[in-house]
Parts: structure tokens; C-alpha cells; sequence
């Protein structure tokens, strides 16, 4: 039987702490960990996008391969279950399957033909299909050349943005966030001052303000830091 690597224990804690924490108010409605597929480690599946798919990928990205065939965790936090004060959640697919994915086209009607030449470079890897928020991160694979990968996130009518990290560094915020709605624009250039980001800053200054208690293993500092940048 194959065993969890010490990257994919991370992700087993991630779950551990959304189901254990000690605060009632936390409440998990579904959180799930699928079997792991082939090929069984980073750099098989890495020769194998290379030689069957042409998409060679930077190795430094193997640091934060994951095996699950799916990974993904709902949950909302207050008193009330079903009127969360905030919520999140999270859905991973397997890095060779999101690669293999049709692009995005039809999300997005009467794109521009820049627009349209992005998307058709899209592959998505993080969602959620459990609320139907609409939220939708992806990688922006390009053919030729060794590369990291661009992360773009979708946030349905409000557009689609450039992320400034890459993804072991959208996995390690996503471990730190639990998914919490919206901290994908922590790592954009959008003002979260607008009107239209009023319920995404409300989650944001809320997980800020709990977490930290109840997720004492992580620090919540930086994260602060870029809200209250995006606040400007």
C-alpha cells in the first residue's frame, strides 16, 4: 500500500485541523480525500506531461506534488450552520489531470481575442462545485520551454486575475486559508476597497481574526498584510 509522502501529510493535517478544531462554531460539511493515481510521484507524471502532452514543467514544482485523485474540504464558521459569518472551501484536481482539461472557453461568453488566447491556455485545478460559488483557480499552461506556470483566478462576473504566486505557493496559502472565500485576491492587484469586494473583505478580516486561535501551527501575519495592501 502506498503511503502519504511528508508534502501529502500537510495536506492529511489541513484535514485534521478542519475536523478537530476545538470551536463549535466551525462547522466542516463535507471534506474529502481521494485515492491516490498514477503516476505514483512527481517526476513520472512530470516525463509523462513532457513526452505525451509536450508541457514541460519547471521541477521546482514537484516539491508540491499531490497523488489524491480528489482533495477538497466545505465549511462555514458561526453560530448558525446554514448563516455562516464566514465560509470557504476548496476542491483540487490531480496536477496531470487539470493539464489535461479543455480549456475554459465557454465560461467566459464573447471573449475578445486576447481574451480568447488566454483561456484557451487555462487549465483548471481549484474550485467549487460543493457551494457553486463560482470560484475558479487555473494554470496557464503554454507550450515550449521549461515552465512555472502563471495562476489565474476567476471569480465569475467580477473578472479574472493574475496571481503572484506560483502554484506550491497557491497550495501553502491554501492549506493556511482552509479555502476561505476570496483570499485568492490577497495575491492580486485588486483594490478590495470597492463595493463589489464588500463580502469578500468581510471573510478576509474575519478568517484573520479567528484563525490565528484556532490555527495557532500557522502564521496568519502576512496574509494580514497583503489585506491591508489591498485595502488601499
Amino acid at each position: 500500500m502506498t503511503e502519504p509522502n511528508q508534502y501529502e501529510h500537510c495536506w492529511l493535517d489541513v484535514f485534521e485541523e478542519l475536523r478537530n478544531c476545538s470551536d463549535p462554531d466551525l462547522h466542516v460539511t463535507r471534506d474529502h480525500q481521494g485515492p491516490f493515481v498514477e503516476p505514483a510521484d512527481a517526476r513520472s507524471a512530470f516525463d509523462e506531461l513532457a513526452q505525451q502532452d509536450g508541457v514541460l514543467l519547471d521541477p521546482v514544482l514537484q516539491g508540491c506534488f499531490l497523488r489524491f485523485d480528489d482533495l477538497g474540504a466545505c465549511w462555514g464558521f458561526g453560530e448558525e450552520e446554514s448563516d455562516p459569518i464566514f465560509a470557504g472551501e476548496f476542491s483540487l484536481s490531480p496536477l496531470v489531470w487539470a493539464i489535461r482539461k479543455r480549456a475554459p472557453v465557454e465560461r467566459y461568453p464573447d471573449p475578445s481575442p486576447k481574451q480568447l488566447e488566454l483561456l484557451s491556455e487555462l487549465r483548471d485545478f481549484d474550485g467549487t462545485p460543493m457551494t457553486g460559488v463560482g470560484s475558479v483557480s487555473s494554470l496557464r499552461i503554454v507550450q515550449g520551454g521549461v515552465h512555472n506556470p502563471e495562476i489565474w483566478f476567476s471569480d465569475g462576473e467580477l473578472g479574472i486575475h493574475r496571481m503572484d504566486i506560483d502554484l506550491c505557493g497557491y497550495l501553502e496559502a491554501l492549506r493556511v486559508t482552509k479555502g476561505t472565500f476570496g483570499w485568492q485576491y490577497l495575491f492580486t492587484d485588486v483594490s478590495l476597497a470597492d463595493d463589489d469586494h464588500a463580502v469578500t473583505t468581510e471573510f478576509l478580516t474575519e478568517m484573520l481574526a479567528v484563525f490565528p486561535d484556532l490555527f495557532p501551527a500557522h502564521d496568519y501575519e502576512p496574509l494580514g498584510a497583503r489585506l491591508a495592501e489591498r485595502l488601499r
